[in-house]
């Protein structure tokens, strides 16, 4: 993903599973993460994290990265 800037973005959280997801519907469940600017900084949160998501939805994430 591209910045406004023109500067790469950088994936900083990823939101976890929740924890009463079987592993088989996780394959469906689309994460959102937060994610930083390394040209200016500029953070940008609840963006879509699994392939095919194209809507931003905002859900609490953990904010450790593993």
């Amino acid at each position: 993903m591209i910045c406004t800037c023109g500067g790469i973005l950088s994936v900083k959280n990823i939101e976890e599973y929740p924890k009463h997801l079987a592993k088989q519907k996780r394959l469906s469940y689309n994460r959102v993460c937060d994610v930083e600017c390394l040209k200016c900084g500029k953070i940008f949160f609840s963006q879509p994290y699994d392939f095919g998501s194209n809507i931003n939805q905002v859900r609490p994430i953990n904010p450790k990265i593993k």
